[in-house]
């Protein structure tokens, strides 16, 4: 039974060459059909969809596919139905196109197919296609259809009455599905059809003897060798046609088709199972920064006061969508642990992938529920088509915390020194030459103990770094906030003065130094008197000096101090 959307629409007024593309395309039709009087036609509509074709055509008595319901492009084989649309595109411009193809039902045969444009004077597309002994020429380099193809057809037929039982098949049906015909014939169609799936035929079987309307599934059907195969059916009822009395199935094989989806389902599967396995954790963010992916290694990382799966649960109860295999969790909720200020620098690595397609890394630092402070590292990149159109962002996300404190300890031990806990020689004066680029308003004081070389000598080293330790902390108590206290090396010290009003602030300073080192010491073997000689040196008015300089001038009145052994604080010329 023909629906009311299988209605050839009716012919629109055409321009002057539309029209004359029509009659040269019904007069190419009338000498093709002259020279091809066993030519099998077949009529599609604007749309491809094929319907009756119109009896004003005068074709009885030819075969004709009067299929109703689908396109022309399902008689043929998947490898030449690119070829089959690129002619239905050249026939809607051209009037008149033809291409060669091989139909479902016979792989090996080529046929030549011509497509002849009626839609302005007939509301269709007419198809005509006859057998051919040769392949085109482009395809000459293909394997040969024996060879490279099935010749087990792809399409079939069966008539079945209103209880389902098979009234009759096509050949095609039969090699199929393997079974002879009598093993077909007077039997129900419905014993053969996978169990999953037979609440599905029933149901549309039910629809299409109820309602007459042509039903679609896609099902699978038990081969006689126990095999199953998959295969598109379409159900058209005639039942009420007093000429048929049947329900028309049509059955294409998609096993092909299936065996791609279930192969690329075990390949999402091995990737996903992959993904959890991994040691990062893995965060996919959509262009409205929606978690579309979370692992749950993630979860382990960034930990928050309430587990995801609770939130998933809590979202699915409230009735909110939720995609498959994608957490019901919001980006907030799974950054909670982060700090504002790392939860900042991330917004920002985000926005530049979303915005400019950049890749990034930014190290952040969580608190998590325990309190403890961790270092994450996440490796932001942004997800984009080959047009260059960004769609989102997958960052990695890694617990660095260990090998962050490994390189703070690093960096410590490259700067300060591991005795008294003062910066070392290169790390005092590259503060001074930063200082001395920034500000002119900078000095230092040189402090060298005095007669430490006979303590180590009668004492012994141990007792010598005890002095140095005592010695750097009684000068750390000496200093001002903003000051920094440097070892330049033995029993030299260097106070890096910030910020001085004048030549007067940085006597008095170093005065308190000098001050805070005189004085008994006691040791693990005893007391000591210590004293030191100090040497002050500022920068000159016009600012022009070198750490190095400023440095030097400082010792040689270091050392006038030292000439003078009172311990008194001497000012660099």
């Amino acid at each position: 039974m023909q629906s009311s959307d299988d209605t050839i629409p009716a012919p629109q007024p055409a321009s002057a060459g539309a029209q004359e593309r029509a009659r040269t395309g019904a007069r190419a039709a009338e000498a093709l059909l002259r020279e091809h009087p066993n030519a099998v036609v077949y009529a599609q509509r604007a749309d491809a969809a094929l319907v009756p074709v119109p009896e004003e055509l005068g074709l009885e008595g030819r075969p004709v596919l009067a299929t109703e319901g689908r396109s022309g492009m399902d008689f043929f084989v998947a490898e030449d139905r690119m070829a089959m649309v690129n002619a239905w595109i050249r026939v809607r411009s051209e009037a008149v196109a033809e291409v060669r193809a091989r139909l479902c039902t016979d792989p090996r045969q080529w046929m030549n197919v011509l497509m002849l444009d009626m839609r302005h004077n007939r509301g269709i597309v007419l198809n005509m296609m006859w057998p051919c002994d040769e392949a085109p020429e482009d395809e000459e380099s293909r394997v040969a259809p024996s060879a490279s193809l099935s010749t087990t057809p792809r399409f079939c037929t069966r008539k079945q009455d209103e209880e389902g039982n098979v009234l009759d098949c096509d050949e095609a049906y039969l090699q199929m599905f393997g079974y002879s015909r009598e093993e077909v014939v007077g039997h129900p169609t419905f014993e053969r059809v996978h169990p999953e799936d037979q609440a599905r035929v029933i149901e549309g079987w039910i629809a299409a003897v109820a309602t007459g309307r042509t039903q679609m599934f896609r099902i699978r059907m038990k081969r006689k060798d126990g095999s199953w195969l998959w295969v598109d059916t379409t159900l058209h009822s005639y039942l009420s046609d007093p000429e048929q009395r049947c329900v028309l199935a049509e059955c294409i094989d998609v096993s092909a088709e299936m065996s791609a989806q279930e192969a690329l389902q075990d390949r999402e599967e091995l990737l996903r199972n992959l993904l959890e396995e991994m040691p990062d954790g893995l965060l996919q963010l959509d262009r409205e920064r929606r978690v579309v992916y979370r692992n749950a290694r993630l979860l382990e990382i960034l930990p928050g006061p309430m587990d995801a799966r609770a939130i998933d649960r809590e979202h699915v109860e409230e009735g909110e969508p939720q995609r498959a295999n994608t957490p019901a969790v919001t980006l907030d909720e799974l950054l909670q642990a982060l700090t504002d200020e790392s939860r900042q620098s991330l917004d920002v690595v985000i926005e530049h992938a979303l915005a400019q397609g950049v890749r990034q890394e930014v190290e952040v630092e969580a608190t998590l529920p325990s309190a403890q402070q961790r270092h994450i590292l996440m490796k932001v990149r942004p997800l984009q088509r080959e047009s260059g159109v960004v769609t989102g962002v997958i960052a990695s996300v890694l617990d660095v915390t260990d090998s962050a404190r490994a390189r703070r300890e690093l960096e410590r031990r490259a700067t300060f020194d591991a005795l008294t806990g003062a910066h070392n020689r290169s790390s005092i004066m590259e503060a001074l030459e930063q200082e001395l680029q920034a500000s002119t308003a900078t000095g230092v004081v040189f402090v060298d103990l005095d007669q430490f070389k006979s303590v180590n000598d009668t004492l012994g080293h141990a007792a010598g770094d005890e002095v140095l330790v005592h010695v750097a902390e009684r000068l750390k108590a000496a200093m001002r906030s903003s000051d920094e206290l440097g070892r330049l090396g033995g029993d030299e010290f260097l106070v890096l003065l910030r910020g001085i009003s004048g030549l007067g602030m940085a006597m008095r300073t170093a005065q308190r130094i000098s001050e805070s080192v005189r004085g008994t010491c006691m040791l693990t073997c005893g007391s000591l008197e210590l004293c030191a000689s100090v040497g002050v040196a500022c920068v000159e008015d016009d600012g022009a000096t070198s750490a190095e300089a400023l440095v030097e001038r400082a010792d040689a009145a270091m050392y006038c101090s030292k000439e003078q052994r009172r311990g008194i604080p001497v000012l660099a010329a």
